[in-house]
């Protein structure tokens, strides 16, 4: 079972994507934009899909791949609130986080070990708003 940040209630709409194969610390860039700005959910995804596209950046970067799996998370909350039957025009971003996820090892024979791969666990909690 996923924990969430915060305190979820039958009215917000939640989604996660665990083990997510993005940088953690630039999902966490990404998060830290759209809860300082409160974004509208039509607004994030917006951003999202910009900085996709090198319309946007943050600090003169797009973060492109981070960008990518937050906006598999956005589609899912976006797929789950229309199962709900709320109106997505309404809905806004409570929390958005990124977390460590688990190390994925590539693993080489005898004593080498390879690279370290790195997963990302984010989880998003829209609202009305």
């Amino acid at each position: 079972m996923v924990g969430y940040p915060v305190e979820v209630e039958e009215k917000n709409v939640k989604a996660s994507g665990i083990n997510l194969r993005i940088s953690r610390k630039k999902a966490h860039m990404i998060c830290k934009e759209m809860n300082r700005n409160k974004m509208k959910f039509e607004r994030a995804k917006e951003f999202v899909e910009n900085l996709i596209e090198g319309e946007e950046n943050i600090d003169g970067k797009t973060y492109r791949k981070a960008a990518e799996g937050i906006l598999e998370v956005l589609e899912n909350a976006e797929n789950n609130a229309e199962f709900k039957g709320m109106d997505k025009s309404k809905l806004r971003v409570k929390t958005i986080t990124a977390e460590p996820g688990t190390t994925l090892r590539r693993m080489r024979r005898r004593r080498d070990f390879g690279n370290r791969l790195k997963t990302a666990n984010v989880k998003l909690v829209l609202e009305r708003g």
